[in-house]
């Protein structure tokens, strides 16, 4: 019973807490979705223009770095997508404890 008592402050700051990291992941989503296409348009820019430098006899420095620039374009949105699902088994884990 008292238990019970003690865990009540907590399990309302849980349910605040658990709703704006839900209004968070919405809001990412919707950021990531629109975000993606950017990014997938721009690693395509930079990874065909690395293409273009290497036929054209650039640098290698300047290779590597479209390179790398491009493979970090392509990345960002897994690893936007990653942070997102972190954020959601964190809300489930806040979840189950507001049930219990």
């Amino acid at each position: 019973m008292i238990v019970k008592i003690i865990k009540l402050p907590f399990k309302a700051v849980a349910a605040v807490l658990a709703v704006a990291l839900m209004a968070l992941h919405f809001v990412g989503a919707i950021a990531l979705g629109l975000s993606a296409i950017v990014t997938n348009l721009l690693a395509s820019v930079f990874l065909f223009g690395s293409v273009a430098g290497w036929i054209m006899n650039q640098p290698p420095i300047m290779l590597m770095q479209t390179v790398g620039i491009g493979i970090f374009f392509a990345l960002a949105p897994h690893i936007a997508e990653w942070l997102l699902g972190k954020l959601t088994d964190l809300t489930i884990v806040l979840l189950g404890f507001i049930c219990s």
